[in-house]
């Protein structure tokens, strides 16, 4: 098995906030790498060192924009999850899995590996 971490900063693999540097596409980057739970605000907070008042400003955002949905109430909290309904969900996905698997492949030639490496691209459906 090949053993390879590849990161794109020092807390893990985030293409969209490596992009936009900011806690909105830390929470998309989140949300479709860990797809397709749900997650209360805390859990988020947590998971992806964001603070909860940075969330409470910036999920309604993305529930407005259609990217995310609230998926329903657990304990005394609301959930949320990316929405896979939204076309500009759908697309934002298709970026990270294309830059997580072209660092993927840029990590194997750095340390040796025979691959062929190619810009990123995203398929169509």
């Amino acid at each position: 098995m090949l053993d390879l971490e590849v990161r794109t900063n020092n807390d893990g693999i985030r293409p969209l906030e490596d992009i936009f540097g900011n806690p909105v596409a830390r929470v998309l980057d989140f949300l479709i790498i860990h797809e397709p739970f749900d997650y209360s605000l805390l859990e988020i907070s947590q998971i992806a060192n964001i603070p909860v008042s940075t969330l409470q400003k910036s999920i309604p955002l993305l529930v407005e924009k259609g990217l995310v949905e609230e998926r329903g109430k657990g304990e005394n909290t609301r959930l949320f999850a990316l929405n896979l309904k939204s076309d500009l969900s759908l697309s934002l996905r298709q970026y990270v899995q294309a830059k997580i698997n072209y660092d993927i492949e840029r990590e194997k030639i750095s340390r040796g590996f025979k691959t062929k490496l190619s810009a990123p691209s995203i398929k169509g459906n």
